[in-house]
C-alpha cells in the first residue's frame, strides 16, 4: 500500500554530505537558534570549500531539516556519541535515519524498490530505478505538481548517489549487504522512545523499514540486546512492555556507548 505523502525536491540540497555534517554537528551549540548557528557559521567560515550562498544552504536546507527542532537534542546526542568515540559506520547509520526522515522520497524509494529488489535477487539499482519510481509518485500524486524531465534526472541522481554515501550500495550500484548495527538500533529505539512513542508504536514505527526490518524483526534485534542489560524486554507477539532504564539520551549515550 503506497503511503498518503507529499514528496519534494529538497534532496537535490545535498545527498549525505557526511563530512560536512559531522563539522556542523561538532560546531553546534545546544540551545541556538537556526539563524544564528547559519551566522556563526559564516562568520566563522566553517564550511570554507563552500561559497556563503551554498553554506546558507546546507545549514538551512539540510543541516536544519535532518537535525534541528526535534523532540531530542540530536546534534547534542551524535556529538556525546563522537565523544565516546562511537564507530563511524554507526554514526553514518543515524544520519542516514535523518535524511530519510527528512526526505520522504528517499525513505520509500528504500522501503519500496531497494528492499523488494533484493528479495528478488536483484544485484544492482539502476539508473532508471529511481526515474521509474518518480514517475510513478507523479501519477499517484504523491508528487502533486509534474517534474521537468531535468528534475526528475538530478533527483534520481541524488536518490543513488545517497544509496552509495550511506553505504546501501557499490559506486557501481551493485546492491551492498546492508543490516543495522546494534548500537545504532539500541539508539533508534532510545531516541524514539524519548520522542513520546509507546513501545509498541515503536517496534512498528516505519524507521526499522530503512533496514529491511519487519517487527518481528527488531522484537528479535531488541531482545538480543535487552540481554546486555540495556532494557527490560518483554513482547507476547502482540504487545511489547520495555522496562527503560535511563531518563534521557544522555544518560543512555553515557552508559551504552563506552
Amino acid at each position: 500500500m503506497i503511503k498518503e505523502v507529499i514528496y519534494n525536491s529538497n534532496l537535490l540540497k545535498g545527498t549525505g554530505l557526511i563530512q560536512e555534517m559531522l563539522v556542523l554537528i561538532d560546531a553546534y551549540s545546544k540551545g541556538e537558534s537556526p539563524n544564528d548557528f547559519q551566522k556563526r557559521v559564516l562568520e566563522e567560515g566553517l564550511l570554507s570549500k563552500s561559497t556563503d550562498n551554498r553554506t546558507i544552504d546546507v545549514v538551512r536546507n539540510i543541516f536544519k531539516t535532518r537535525f534541528l527542532e526535534k523532540k531530542i537534542d540530536v546534534p547534542e546526542a551524535i556529538r556525546l556519541m563522537r565523544e565516546e568515540y562511537v564507530s563511524m559506520d554507526v554514526v553514518i547509520q543515524l544520519f542516514f535515519i535523518y535524511t530519510c526522515r527528512a526526505n520522504p522520497i528517499l525513505g520509500d524509494f528504500i522501503r519500496q524498490v531497494y528492499f523488494p529488489a533484493i528479495e528478488k535477487g536483484i544485484l544492482n539499482i539502476t539508473a532508471e530505478d529511481p526515474k521509474i519510481f518518480i514517475r510513478d509518485a507523479i501519477s499517484d500524486e504523491r508528487i502533486p505538481k509534474k517534474w521537468s524531465q531535468s528534475t526528475i534526472v538530478k533527483v534520481s541522481e541524488h536518490i543513488n548517489a545517497c544509496l552509495i554515501d550511506f553505504g546501501l550500495t557499490e559506486k557501481n550500484k551493485e546492491i551492498r549487504s546492508f543490516r543495522i548495527i546494534d548500537l545504532s538500533a539500541n539508539y533508534l529505539a532510545h531516541e524514539l522512545h524519548f520522542s513520546g512513542f509507546s513501545d509498541n508504536e515503536i517496534l512498528y514505527h516505519e524507521d526499522w523499514e530503512l533496514f529491511g526490518l519487519i517487527p518481528n524483526d527488531v522484537a528479535q534485534i531488541l531482545e538480543r540486546i535487552s540481554y546486555k542489560g540495556t532494557f527490560l524486554f518483554q513482547y507476547s507477539g502482540q504487545i511489547l512492555k520495555i522496562g527503560w532504564s535511563y531518563n534521557n539520551m544522555k544518560e543512555f549515550i553515557e552508559n551504552e556507548c563506552r
